[in-house]
């Protein structure tokens, strides 16, 4: 049960390093003529977004806080939960307890680093470069909240 819950707060955490990722992206690229013409057009969604583009430095800061705790709660809760599942596959190879340790560390190591930059790194700027009006909408009120 434990563990299950681990690879949620994983995914989570994943997810949320990736939102902040795609809303700084989003809100730099974004165009103000874009967000006063949406504005205009009554876009409450633009509202939101106007105010996070005129105070661009501040929600910067928020979205680099934001996913340095989510990478950081990803290192402390996802390496040693993979580890932890992958651990009793090399109990079956009669390795030693040092052997076990050190290489589900390394594989767990590898697979919460590779799904960080995958998920929660590449995707989300690639989303948010090629839908930058879509993301900014999206991601500004929750970035007020933040």
């Amino acid at each position: 049960m434990i563990m299950l819950l681990n690879v949620f707060i994983i995914f989570f955490l994943v997810f949320m390093n990736g939102f902040f990722v795609a809303a700084e992206f989003a809100m730099v690229k974004v165009r103000k003529s874009r967000i006063e013409t949406l504005l205009a057009q009554g876009n409450t969604g633009a509202k939101y977004a106007k105010n996070v583009v005129n105070n661009l430095n501040s929600y910067l800061s928020a979205c680099q806080l934001g996913i340095t705790l989510a990478s950081l709660g990803l290192g402390w809760i996802g390496e040693p939960s993979i580890a932890k599942m992958i651990m009793p596959l090399f109990k079956l190879f009669n390795l030693s307890e040092v052997a076990i340790h050190s290489i589900s560390f390394i594989i767990g190591f590898t697979i919460i680093t590779a799904f960080h930059i995958v998920l929660g790194e590449l995707a989300p700027k690639s989303l948010a470069i090629i839908n930058t009006e879509k993301i900014a909408l999206f991601t500004a009120a929750p970035l007020i909240l933040f």
